[in-house]
């Protein structure tokens, strides 16, 4: 078994906030080397994010696990040299400033491939490094409100309501893992780095889900539907006896059977109008009342009980409390340990990739900023310590 599926890559991290932060952070639980470069003083601008857990942001370390840090000030004439020595022997640059901003830094892509022909360049932005809007700053409600994603979201008679997480923020860091990953492959076959472009917005577009061929197709514009799943019915969240709130999911004919028999409704799972799910679409309103009838007069326990034992899927509407402790999520180490030099051993999300030779592995909490400096500027670099206390007085690291 090797130590991990990235082992000897890596990855120069100008990151800040989430979406490169994720994307750097996944590498790293992967295997690759990486090297966060901060801002001298303040660092990556979510070390200032609250909550605060005994001085240290909970934002930050969210994000940056299994990194090393140093700090390097891009505005100093001297850093363009310091960043031009480590990016010459690197696998990786991820960035994710607004466009034009590595060009305008002197990093502009063309100019690092001809320095480092095998540098796979990942690009994290709001809009893409082209188009109309590549110069305006963005952010993840921005994506959300420009995609439809927003409009989307929430009750018809309620005005549109903002995910509860960052949705676009994350999946512009899985995608560029992803289109990292792949181009590490490509460069496998040819020997050649290339540019990987990531934009929120168009992460946020691809989660609309069959939105933009409904509306092209059909003429259908996709709007607010409440908890009510959009292809399947019964399937919402339910009021129990206990006044719980319970997910079911009877959409699909096997289990909306499965529901009739459970719940006492048999003649609807041999109606015509009920047994099918074409049929059910004409009586959404007539199957959620059968379901929420039914649930109204047992406990949240009974009724999860009662559905996965008849093989229909469920889930109680937890708070984070809840979560926590979840035997599955626990079970999987979605909630799992990790050693901080400051805090001890504290609790984190887990990696999501299970792989079965090269499992991910956390193996250092967030680092302080600079934490990493004399490691990579003295030992790996060659700077001396003349050399960095001069650097460090010019105002450069």
């Amino acid at each position: 078994m090797r130590d991990s599926a990235l082992n000897n890559i890596r990855v120069i991290d100008l990151t800040r906030v989430i979406s490169g932060p994720h994307c750097t952070m996944i590498l790293g639980d992967l295997g690759a080397e990486i090297i966060k470069i901060e801002k001298p003083g303040t660092g990556d601008i979510s070390r200032e994010y609250s909550p605060f857990y005994q001085g240290h942001s909970t934002y930050f370390m969210t994000h940056n696990r299994n990194k090393k840090s140093i700090t390097l000030n891009f505005r100093h004439p001297d850093a363009l040299d310091i960043i031009y020595r480590l990016i010459s022997d690197a696998d990786i640059l991820v960035e994710n400033f607004k466009a034009g901003t590595l060009e305008k830094m002197g990093l502009a892509p063309e100019k690092l491939l001809e320095m480092n022909p095998r540098l796979i360049i990942t690009r994290i932005s709001g809009f893409g490094q082209d188009g109309p809007y590549s110069s305006l700053p963005c952010f993840d409600a921005v994506a959300q409100s420009l995609t439809g994603l927003m409009d989307m979201t929430g009750f018809p008679d309620a005005p549109p309501v903002m995910m509860g997480s960052y949705v676009c923020d994350f999946s512009a860091g899985l995608y560029g893992v992803i289109g990292t990953l792949a181009a590490l492959h490509s460069r496998e076959q040819t020997g050649k780095g290339q540019v990987v472009d990531v934009s929120l917005l168009d992460c946020a577009c691809s989660l609309t889900h069959s939105a933009i061929m409904n509306y092209f197709m059909l003429n259908e514009v996709t709007t607010r539907n409440g908890n009510q799943d959009r292809a399947a019915w019964p399937a919402s969240f339910y009021p129990t006896k206990d006044h719980k709130l319970i997910y079911i999911h009877a959409g699909q004919d096997p289990a909306f059977a499965a529901f009739c028999h459970i719940s006492g409704n048999e003649s609807y799972a041999e109606d015509p109008e009920y047994m099918h799910l074409n049929g059910r679409k004409n009586h959404i309103r007539v199957c959620d009342q059968l379901v929420s009838e039914w649930t109204c007069n047992h406990t949240l326990n009974e009724i999860m009980s009662m559905c996965r034992e008849n093989n229909i899927p469920c889930a109680p509407v937890n708070t984070v409390k809840e979560m926590v402790s979840d035997p599955q999520l626990l079970h999987r180490n979605m909630i799992c340990d990790m050693y901080d030099n400051n805090l001890g051993t504290i609790k984190t999300t887990g990696p999501v990739l299970k792989m079965s030779e090269t499992p991910p592995k956390i193996q250092y909490s967030a680092p302080e900023i600079g934490e990493h400096n004399y490691e990579i500027y003295h030992d790996r670099l060659g700077y001396s310590e003349q050399e960095l206390s001069a650097l460090k007085a010019a105002g450069v690291i």
